[in-house]
């Protein structure tokens, strides 16, 4: 038997219990692949991550001036996505290191 390509084709014949048995390990392995990419997602976006100037002022405990004249200074340099202010964590870890936070 082909398909429409002239790709050999087999038919496999199994009962329900045995085709519930596979659906059930593809179903794991799905799930375990799933895991795996979500985790090395997430571990990616974590480092990576934009922090709101709300939660940079928390973590220092200093007003939007100040955030204002650390990014002028270079200090803590912020990232504008569509006129919204962010800062990348990694910055935000290097200047808390250097201010003992």
């Amino acid at each position: 038997m082909t398909d429409t390509i002239g790709t050999p084709r087999t038919q496999v014949v199994m009962d329900y219990d045995d085709l519930t048995r596979m659906m059930d390990e593809m179903a794991d392995k799905i799930a375990d692949k799933v895991k795996q990419i979500t985790q090395t997602t997430n571990e990616g976006q974590d480092q990576g991550r934009l922090m709101s100037a709300k939660e940079v002022r928390v973590i220092f405990g200093v007003t939007d001036k100040t955030l204002h004249v650390w990014n002028k200074t270079g200090f803590l340099p912020r990232v504008r996505i569509g006129g919204v202010v962010r800062y990348r964590r990694e910055d935000v870890e290097r200047a808390a290191q250097v201010k003992g936070k």
